[in-house]
């Protein structure tokens, strides 16, 4: 049994406008430790955990994606174009089917290429640990993390009994250190998903340590999850299957027709919500989605990157009397803040942003706006 990484690299990032455009989404930004484009770390994070390493991104985006896999050494044709943005669910499902009409016996682990991690090792221990509980188990498998806050924006997963670590297998003959810490850590079936809770139940979650946050790290058979659709909504099971059968014989006009006549879905509700064959990982990393500018702020300052006030700065700043902003600087002229707390600055040659850190997440509400207004070449 082969393990194959997919690597979701298709959204947008709208929440970090004006950096994040349609032509330059999140996970093509220079957001990771180091300065690395959040695609690149991602894709040097899973090399060599498995037979193969693909990305799915969408058709625009081919470009961007083709050449940072060519930068870290892959193949530029290792991308699956996703004809029409449909969301995580079909995208997989396609992804998967692709793979299967390859190789049916195929070990499949999904990441996201967006997500900043802080321990790379840890992260792929993580892993290699749910695609062995997803082969030995014949089971969905996630990974969650341990909560370090009560946070509303996350997903979680409720815990319920302790797998026994002697059904445990390791997924690939490859020997590692991340081998080697992958079968060390517990693992317990998952007995319920809850998106974006109240602050009170979240600090319930945090208080109670009998749920993870949900992180969208998923592994299972090719054979697993194509049941598993099937079983879900075999219509669209179905419609994806003959999208499969036009991709793998080069009908591309077929397979974008028959994609986009489908309705967007999430792979957890999808999937993962319905099925009561799936197993949880639990894991401690530093990690962050960054979902809104104050996220890149905290996991920046995280990784001591920032003053001693807490500031982020990049480009030509000035920054004085001021804690716990983020200003970024792209049009080439001298940004100066003074007297501030809380702020988020980010200056390009064509848009200026200035939001409350608190207030971020309403930088999706900016794009709507200028969506709805016309401004087609500000987003």
């Amino acid at each position: 049994m082969s393990l194959h990484i997919l690597v979701l690299a298709g959204g947008s990032g709208t929440r970090l406008w004006p950096l994040s455009r349609r032509s330059t989404p999140k996970h093509l930004l220079p957001l990771a430790p180091g300065g690395e484009t959040l695609l690149r770390a991602t894709l040097e994070r899973v090399i060599g955990l498995g037979e193969s390493v693909r990305v799915v991104t969408a058709s625009a985006q081919i470009d961007g994606c083709r050449s940072t896999l060519e930068d870290v050494g892959l193949s530029g044709d290792a991308i699956i174009a996703e004809p029409e943005p449909r969301g995580t669910g079909l995208a997989l499902g396609l992804a998967v089917g692709i793979i299967a009409r390859q190789d049916p016996d195929a070990l499949i682990a999904s990441v996201h290429a967006d997500h900043r991690v802080g321990d790379p090792e840890a992260y792929r221990a993580s892993v290699l640990a749910a695609a062995g509980w997803a082969a030995s188990t014949d089971s969905l498998a996630t990974v969650g993390l341990v909560p370090t806050a009560p946070m509303t924006g996350f997903g979680y997963i409720e815990l319920g009994a302790r797998r026994d670590p002697e059904i445990w297998q390791q997924p690939t003959e490859i020997r590692s250190a991340a081998a080697e810490a992958a079968g060390k850590l517990p693992a317990f079936e998952a007995t319920g998903f809850t998106e974006k809770p109240s602050a009170e139940v979240a600090k319930g979650y945090l208080d109670g340590g009998h749920h993870l946050w949900n992180l969208g790290l998923f592994a299972w058979t090719a054979r697993r999850f194509l049941a598993e659709l099937e079983a879900a909504d075999p219509e669209l099971a179905s419609a994806l299957s003959a999208v499969a059968d036009a991709w793998v014989a080069g009908d591309r006009e077929t397979a974008t027709r028959l994609y986009a006549a489908q309705r967007v879905q999430a792979v957890e509700p999808l999937v993962l919500e319905r099925t009561v064959r799936l197993t949880v990982v639990q894991a401690s990393f530093g990690w962050s989605d960054l979902g809104s500018w104050s996220d890149v702020r905290e996991a920046r300052v995280a990784d001591g990157e920032g003053d001693s006030a807490g500031n982020i700065m990049e480009g030509s700043v000035v920054i004085t009397s001021s804690r716990d902003s983020i200003v970024v600087a792209r049009s080439g002229r001298v940004v100066a803040v003074a007297g501030v707390e809380g702020l988020v600055v980010v200056d390009t040659p064509d848009a200026v942003l200035v939001v409350s850190a608190s207030q971020s997440q309403l930088v999706k509400e900016v794009v709507d706006r200028l969506k709805a207004d016309g401004h087609d070449e500000l987003r």
